[in-house]
């Protein structure tokens, strides 16, 4: 106790607590001047390209939930809110986006041809895969590997996708359609149906589908499913959110459940397999096993089958379904197009019956709807990209000028091509706030629309995805007619466009927020 008095008569010394107050504000400007001369050199790098400054960085949970605030937080939805206008304000599509706490800085390219150049090159741009590890859960699979690992997953993953399983989708599409119209008619009025949330609807149907097509497990819309023992299963209306599809997506194919059905479907003889995404994939992976250099480091066993069925059940429903919910909401504010829509396919189809497989491949305006939305509203706002080396790029003004401005990237800078901003850009659309979907009859820049991604590592499912959208508007729009639920008499048609438009962002994808709307039949 003696010595403890002592010490703090030490420091109750005049000369120890000026000596301290001397110390610390030295310590802190050395800290913080330090930090500026990084900051300085981190924007000298890249040539001081323009963009904004915030105090919080994205990359924490506290920055994802608290809303946007001008110069303290950008919010978590950022990169749809702003568009491309944050492009326009800075004169340049390549902006550069830093955050103090923690420490994040990245750059962002709304320049088509640089983001081409970028997601053609899987060298010198790979993909950080370490951002994709929450969907690792069941194994490595096509969208979570990079370098050799990623050339065997594409490879086995390519071959599960065939034009005979193109038909199946659009097979089972027309059933789940046809099921659904005789569900409506169970209700009551068929003539009239009023319906509280579209998004349930196409992310049911989009989920039905891949179970269907892609690993042979038929559901219908009124089904009262439980789990079998030993299984968690939820029903498919317990979600309609982002996160709870995540939460449903993994109780109903759980790893247990996955890994018998490959070994069920494993035991059958290759001529009697269903012609879906399991049976081809199996097949692919089997004859990549078989083919393959015994001294690779990589082969594809269970482990990677469950983490691409998995995939492709998350990344192969939830996307298409959120699309198809826009492309609902858009139709219904414009009911001009619809009825064009309509218009264009009932002379493909023949009187009275359904549409086939053969109808909606020669749908172009169908599939022109269906684009446009996407350009709109696409489901991802960016991906990302890795410099493994220094690169230079130039891009140009957006004034009207198009002066050449030189863009700099240095090793291990992280690029986010921004889809939302692309799509948005005048330069390669017209009047691109507008619903439009003529601008895809005929030639179009290609090189700026990214809904699909872009490179060797765009969408497998590409086709999948269209024949699902096509088969799901042409029996709906044969039958019934759409437009968005009043709010009450005194709504006007403006207000209830931007209501049934009003969007939200998921865990990953975005959705329309709530897209109440009444069908009527034809």
């Amino acid at each position: 106790m003696a010595m403890a008095g002592l010490q703090w008569q030490w420091v109750q010394q005049p000369y120890v607590r000026q000596l301290v107050w001397v110390i610390v504000p030295v310590a802190a400007g050395v800290v913080a001047t330090r930090y500026i001369i990084q900051i300085h050199r981190l924007f000298a790098s890249v040539g001081y390209l323009p963009g904004d400054r915030t105090l919080l960085g994205p990359n924490s949970i506290i920055p994802k939930m608290l809303p946007y605030i001008p110069f303290i937080n950008r919010g978590f939805d950022f990169a749809y809110r702003q568009g491309y206008d944050i492009f326009k304000k800075y004169n340049t599509d390549v902006i550069s986006r830093f955050g103090f706490i923690p420490h994040w800085f990245s750059v962002f390219v709304a320049d088509a041809v640089i983001a081409r150049e970028i997601t053609s090159n899987r060298v010198a741009f790979p993909k950080p895969v370490h951002l994709y590890k929450p969907i690792n859960i069941y194994g490595t699979n096509v969208v979570t590997s990079e370098h050799e690992e990623w050339k065997l997953h594409r490879r086995v993953t390519a071959l599960s996708f065939s034009e005979r399983n193109n038909r199946m989708v659009c097979e089972e599409g027309t059933r789940l359609m046809h099921e659904l119209f005789d569900l409506w008619a169970k209700q009551g009025d068929e003539t009239r149906i009023d319906v509280e949330n579209a998004v349930e609807t196409t992310t049911e149907f989009a989920l039905m589908v891949i179970a269907a097509a892609g690993f042979g497990a038929r559901f219908a819309w009124d089904d009262e499913r439980k789990p079998a023992a030993g299984y968690k299963f939820i029903g498919f209306s317990a979600f309609g959110r982002e996160d709870e599809m995540f939460e449903m997506l993994l109780e109903i194919f759980g790893q247990r459940y996955m890994v018998e059905m490959i070994e069920a479907r494993k035991r059958q003889e290759p001529e009697d397999r269903r012609a879906d995404l399991l049976s081809n994939l199996i097949s692919a992976a089997a004859l990549e096993n078989w083919s393959v250099d015994k001294s690779s480091q990589f082969c594809f066993g269970d482990e990677e089958l469950v983490g691409n069925v998995f995939i492709f059940l998350f990344g192969g429903h939830e996307t298409t379904a959120h699309s198809l919910a826009f492309t609902l909401g858009l139709l219904a504010a414009h009911p001009d197009v619809q009825q064009k829509l309509y218009e264009s396919l009932k002379g493909l189809v023949s009187e009275g019956g359904p549409p086939m497989y053969a109808d909606i491949v020669r749908w172009p305006y169908g599939l022109a709807v269906i684009y446009e939305a996407l350009r709109l509203y696409s489901p991802v706002s960016v991906f990302p990209k890795q410099a493994a080396e220094d690169s230079t790029f130039v891009t140009y003004s957006n004034d009207g000028k198009n002066t050449p401005i030189p863009v700099t990237i240095p090793k291990d800078t992280t690029i986010l091509i921004d889809i939302a901003a692309i799509h948005r850009n005048p330069k390669y659309w017209k009047e691109p706030n507008e619903f439009r979907p003529e601008r895809f009859m005929g030639d179009y820049n290609r090189d700026a629309f990214f809904s699909f991604g872009a490179g060797p590592r765009s969408c497998m499912g590409k086709r999948f995805s269209e024949i699902e959208a096509l088969t799901f508007l042409a029996n709906l729009v044969l039958k019934y007619r759409f437009e968005g639920t009043p709010l009450n008499e005194k709504e006007t048609t403006e207000e209830r466009k931007a209501r049934l438009l009003r969007w939200k962002l998921g865990g990953l994808t975005l959705y329309p927020e709530m897209l109440p709307l009444t069908f009527i039949r034809r």
